[in-house]
């Protein structure tokens, strides 16, 4: 069955194609490089460096219907002193969706497939590379190598309210077994939990300026790893941004705060978890480029205690060539990583840097 629904996804894909044409399609590649670098007090140093090459096509079928497809491929390798310790490489999950609107883009129904083009029963040499990458507070541009066929529907609206524009939705995310991992030439089986997601968002001008606040929650029911279940948290997400003109610049200051509630882990308890990001920029044009500095403040908190800080610096710029579109950014980090147990902090630090073109 599961065979059946992704040859059907993919053939359909061509089908359309002919409505508007292959002139309507909208291509993004977005090559991304990150390098963090972990430094103990005692001299030891590691080194967790990704390059991910993340793919999308977009389609505007006709007026009501859209339909995208996204992949990427990505390489990570973990460094201990100098030494790769552990490296994988290969395809992501293949993403398939696509959106129908409603009412003068008042509601938007969508429909998705994740398609298990990544890599599955990672060996033992590669676990460490799979498992660095997830990380919340760091944040690298591919968190997992692949998650198993999965299906998501939701939908969408929004309206205006006086001065505001209010849009909220929800979706539900099934997914399949799959082979996850092999220790010992003994596979292990996992299947991802339900994920229900409810979404509110707003937004409206002050003044020569616009404000938007969102939060969306994430409920989650029980992960099965082989033959036990666990819960690693509902998650909770709230942001917000203000942007407003200074003369001949745009300034613009943001925030998101995740909260991840206490769950299970395979090991036991898992603790809440919390991520605090502040965000400060200015956008300004100089000779048809687009420049954007920016800064940001990034805390971590496990059950309470902290567990990291980051400082984030970069510059994005935004120039067009005919049909293209390129956004070319580079950014640093600093920062520390603390011990839960005795406090003792690690040194952190970053580079980061992407190109993303748009053909349309």
């Amino acid at each position: 069955m599961k065979r059946t629904l992704i040859a059907a996804s993919l053939l359909a894909l061509p089908a359309v194609l002919p409505a508007q044409g292959l002139g309507d399609m909208g291509v993004i590649l977005a090559p991304h490089s990150t390098v963090y670098t972990i430094t103990s007090p005692a001299g030891g140093k590691r080194s967790v460096a990704q390059t991910a090459i993340p793919l999308v096509f977009t389609l505007p079928v006709n007026e009501r219907l859209s339909i995208d497809l996204s992949t990427a491929y990505a390489v990570t390798d973990v460094i201990a002193d100098g030494n790769s310790v552990s490296a994988i490489k290969g395809l992501t999950d293949t993403q398939l969706r696509g959106n129908f609107t409603l009412g003068d883009r008042l509601l938007v129904f969508t429909v998705g497939l994740n398609l298990p083009t990544g890599q599955y029963t990672i060996p033992e040499g590669q676990q460490e590379a799979a498992g660095q990458i997830g990380n919340d507070f760091l944040g690298y541009p591919i968190s997992s190598m692949g998650n198993g066929f999965a299906g998501t529907g939701g939908v969408a609206f929004a309206r205006a309210l006086g001065n505001w524009n209010v849009a909220g939705g929800a979706s539900i995310r099934k997914s399949t077994e799959f082979a996850a991992y092999s220790v010992a030439n003994a596979e292990f089986r996992f299947t991802p939990a339900d994920e229900y997601r409810v979404n509110v968002g707003l937004d409206r001008p002050v003044g020569d300026g616009q404000v938007q606040l969102g939060l969306s929650y994430s409920a989650f029911g029980e992960d099965l790893a082989d033959t036990t279940s666990y819960s690693t948290g509902d998650r909770l997400i709230a942001s917000g941004s203000y942007s407003f003109p200074v003369r001949s610049t745009s300034v613009f200051l943001s925030g998101w705060n995740l909260m991840r509630l206490s769950g299970q882990q395979l090991g036991g308890d898992a603790p809440p978890e919390n991520v605090l990001n502040l965000a400060g920029g200015v956008s300004f044009t100089a000779k048809e480029i687009l420049i954007q500095p920016n800064v940001e403040l990034r805390l971590w908190q496990v059950d309470g205690v902290k567990a990291g800080n980051l400082i984030n610096t970069g510059v994005r710029l935004r120039f067009s060539a005919g049909k293209f579109s390129f956004y070319p950014q580079v950014g640093y980090s600093i920062g520390s990583l603390y011990s839960l147990q005795d406090g003792s902090a690690d040194d952190v630090t970053g580079i980061r840097s992407s190109l993303t073109i748009r053909w349309n």
